[in-house]
């Protein structure tokens, strides 16, 4: 009994036994089944993200990676011979929008953002009638622009003023990327002082991009400009701009798979620009634009209202260096620098008010010379020996020829009669009968020799300045009138002869017999040969070298057209014994750091002239008898020195024609002069024009009297 009680005891453990170890057996197979589920589900995620979507995922891989961004360095800054600052760069603060942190914010938000940004910053838009969804357009247009810089801070306004800059802090949690950040920003502290010598920077143009690229020294640096690259727009600026823009800096941005930038590093710091020293005295600089001005300011309210232009220029006549080169009306680059309003660009691009303030006018504005012209035509009749500096010539009209030919010339100015004069006295008294007997006969001996003449002393090509956007002007000869009229009435009497062609073949096609074919032809003939005719007069009328052209272009009218730059530098060889020099207005380049000299630029001599030394001082000595003399031998600027005992020197008046004889701009003239000093081993040279002021003598002279005493330290017996 008992051993079967055991028995079903035992019997009932194993069973026991068995049903837990099947409760743990099955929750084994249960776990093993969730482990199997889970490995294949990574498994299956494993090869779908390595094999079947991995090409996707490595792209996206790729995505994040470290993008290399300039950092723009500080421009160099640009100095007058003395050491001066004209240009420098200072902290401005600025109003930025960076993408990087814009992008924070939901992408539907973008826009509400710059929508709050474009209400706080109305009132002090350039634009202030502008709406707000009208600035907002801006902003969002200005930023895509900039899609290629999306890594750098887009500038939305600049010079931001405190009342902004507190309003921008107070709302920055409603602003993300929004920033008011102090930046470099190019500032010229004399203001107009030698504004279109400096020029000014903005962001470079499309089409600017090649035109820099072939800069042999950024080449020669394997540098490349790029879209949003700040660069010298005219200038100084722009010619020395490679050496003015420094070195980049580099900085590394990391962007996720969605290009939006997450950190940024800067692991190459940028290097600031070269110092550039001009050959400018600051000081001589402003003594010549102030002088200008009040030239200008008198000619305008006593002579002529339209006086509101005119340019001088002052020049070492033994090296070449520019010393001043003023250009009237004035420009101040800080005007040109960030938003340009519609006010502003009228001032300095348009004639809307006054002449466009932004050229040049000493370096790109070309003038009828007038008699400053005059001692070319004198070295050509010298050099040509059709005549001697003590030839007599009688100062009237009949001097010219026969009354045919009288009518082609003009006669002495003021209605003169200045008797016989030789050379030197027909320069002291700028006389027209002299200067045109002479030159008709170097025009008929050798009718290049003026215009070869004119080019050796650099007027009518360029010289090399080292400035961009000098005029070439038009030094003119019987070859060159040919060359720029001729073209165009060839190309019209081909256009008629064609068309007559044309007009014919389908009617000689369409002809129902020969002779009818004869008649057409004989018609034909008889057309083409009228247009020829026609051809022939008008070349003759306008196209072949007349007398009137030898006359006009002797005394400095006619086609005769140059810069002031190029007045100075044929004055300034003419006194130097014949030497043309290229002009320049950079000296040196300094290390901005240490101040050492980095680049010295020295003289160059383009040409010496074939005019003899004898015939030269010839020259010279008619120069000085227009500034001295009393009475009837009183030169026409021999009063504007009169003070100045400690002057000597030379000069030339010039009374320059606008117009033809009987037309509106005939009795109108600007006003030109040309002077050097001392008259032993000359210094300087001087070139003026004054628009519409009359003769030189008595306006563009004053100019030149000013810089003189200001460089060599002359005092008037007038006290002035």
């Amino acid at each position: 009994m008992i051993d079967r009680v055991r028995t079903f005891q035992r019997k009932g453990l194993i069973e026991m036994n068995k049903r837990e170890r099947q409760f743990y057996v099955n929750r084994l197979w249960g776990l093993t089944f969730v482990v199997v589920l889970i490995f294949t589900v990574l498994g299956v995620n494993i090869w779908g993200l390595q094999i079947s979507e991995g090409a996707y995922y490595t792209a996206m891989a790729e995505g994040n990676y470290m993008k290399l961004v300039k950092v723009p360095p500080t421009r160099g800054d640009i100095v007058d011979k003395n050491g001066k600052v004209l240009v420098t760069s200072v902290p401005e603060f600025v109003l930025n929008l960076d993408l990087m942190g814009l992008q924070q914010s939901e992408p539907n938000d973008w826009k509400d953002v710059v929508k709050r940004l474009a209400g706080y910053i109305k009132p002090y838009w350039t634009y202030p009638n502008q709406s707000i969804e009208s600035i907002t357009e801006d902003i969002l247009v200005n930023t895509q622009n900039h899609q290629w810089e999306r890594y750098r801070p887009v500038m939305i306004l600049d010079k931001v003023p405190q009342e902004l800059q507190a309003i921008i802090a107070e709302h920055q949690n409603e602003l993300p990327g929004v920033s008011v950040d102090a930046v470099p920003l190019r500032f010229y502290p004399q203001k107009t002082l030698a504004g279109q010598l400096l020029g000014y920077v903005r962001e470079i143009g499309d089409k600017e991009i090649e035109q820099f690229n072939q800069n042999s020294d950024a080449q020669k640096a394997g540098f490349e400009y790029a879209q949003g690259d700040m660069i010298g727009k005219s200038g100084v600026e722009k010619s020395y701009d490679f050496w003015l823009r420094g070195k980049e800096g580099i900085q590394q941005v990391e962007v996720d798979n969605r290009a939006r930038p997450v950190s940024k590093q800067l692991i190459q710091p940028p290097e600031p620009g070269m110092t550039v020293q001009l050959t400018i005295d600051a000081d001589l600089q402003k003594v010549v634009e102030e002088s200008l001005d009040q030239v200008i300011a008198n000619v305008q309210n006593n002579t002529n209202p339209n006086a509101k232009a005119g340019a001088a220029v002052v020049m070492d006549v033994n090296t070449g260096k520019i010393l001043a080169m003023a250009s009237r009306p004035g420009m101040d680059p800080n005007d040109l620098t960030g938003i340009i309003s519609n006010e502003m660009f009228d001032k300095y691009y348009t004639n809307k008010i006054a002449p466009a303030a932004s050229l040049d006018r000493a370096l790109s504005g070309l003038y009828a010379p007038g008699s400053t012209f005059k001692m070319v035509t004198a070295m050509a009749a010298l050099q040509l020996n059709l005549t001697t500096p003590d030839e007599q010539i009688e100062g009237k009209k009949t001097s010219l020829g026969n009354l045919a030919i009288q009518q082609q010339g003009t006669s002495e100015w003021g209605g003169n009669n200045f008797g016989l004069v030789n050379l030197s006295r027909a320069l002291a008294k700028s006389s027209n009968i002299y200067f045109q007997v002479i030159g008709r006969r170097v025009f008929e001996s050798n009718p290049e020799f003026v215009r070869q003449i004119a080019h050796e002393f650099g007027l009518g090509v360029e010289s090399g300045v080292d400035l961009p956007g000098e005029a070439k002007g038009i030094a003119p000869s019987a070859k060159w009138k040919e060359a720029y009229f001729g073209p165009a009435f060839l190309k019209a009497r081909d256009k008629k002869l064609a068309a007559i062609e044309a007009d014919y073949a389908t009617k000689l096609e369409q002809a129902p017999d020969a002779k009818s074919r004869q008649k057409l032809r004989m018609k034909k003939d008889s057309e083409k040969n009228a247009v020829d005719v026609e051809y022939k007069q008008k070349v003759y009328e306008n196209v072949d070298w007349k007398v009137y052209d030898s006359f006009n272009n002797s005394i400095g009218q006619g086609y005769n057209s140059y810069s002031p730059l190029q007045l100075a530098n044929y004055t300034a060889t003419l006194v130097n014994g014949g030497k043309r020099y290229s002009p320049y207005v950079v000296e040196k380049l300094l290390n901005p750091i240490t101040g050492e000299i980095a680049r010295q630029y020295d003289p160059k001599v383009i040409n010496t002239v074939s005019i003899s030394p004898a015939n030269l001082d010839a020259v010279k000595q008619g120069m000085r008898a227009v500034v001295t003399g009393a009475g009837d031998d009183a030169g026409t600027a021999s009063g504007v020195f009169a003070d100045l005992p400690e002057f000597s020197g030379g000069a030339k008046t010039g009374t320059a024609q606008l117009g033809n004889v009987n037309t509106a701009l005939g009795k109108t003239y600007n006003g030109v002069f040309v002077a050097f000093a001392p008259y032993d081993n000359p210094q300087i040279a001087f070139a003026g024009v004054v628009e519409y002021g009359e003769s030189g003598g008595s306006t563009a002279a004053y100019v030149a009297k000013a810089a003189f005493m200001k460089y060599f330290g002359w005092k008037s017996t007038n006290g002035n």
